[in-house]
């Protein structure tokens, strides 16, 4: 799915930069090892047009390595899980064999109405890449 609007760079890294201060994961620490850090950027959402946008930063501004972009679908038990596998590869434009395993959630109450389109996340393990994105964001907000 693509945007219709067109960004300039400039553009994009500032949405990029405020999508993932509101949506990605910020650095932690391993917790299996003493002073060792988990540099990967993790980006989370349930938009289809929001996880292409970030996909399309990621790819312009950031500069990843698209082979190494994995995807992660999270969905109840009663969504359809290949049909929304494969639309989210589309649109994040990840191959299903970047896909780490769709979490499947046993459904709530019934008064509950999980989303149909399941939550999707990007997750990119780089600390080059992690620190390019975190300078970017420290450049527009100090």
């Amino acid at each position: 799915m693509n945007i219709k609007r067109k960004f300039s760079k400039r553009e994009l890294s500032i949405i990029g930069a405020i999508l993932y201060c509101c949506e990605g994961t910020q650095l932690r620490k391993d917790k299996r090892r003493k002073n060792v850090y988990y540099w990967a950027i993790e980006f989370t959402n349930s938009n289809f047009k929001i996880i292409s946008l970030f996909a399309e930063f990621l790819n312009k501004i950031i500069k990843i390595d698209r082979v190494r972009l994995k995807g992660q679908l999270f969905i109840y038990n009663d969504i359809h899980k290949i049909k929304l596998e494969k639309k989210w590869s589309r649109i994040s434009g990840i191959p299903l064999g970047n896909f780490n395993k769709t979490i499947v959630f046993q459904a709530k109450n019934s008064k509950y109405r999980p989303n149909p389109n399941g939550t999707f996340k990007l997750r990119y393990h780089s600390k080059e890449a992690f620190q390019k994105l975190d300078a970017l964001i420290r450049s527009f907000l100090y």
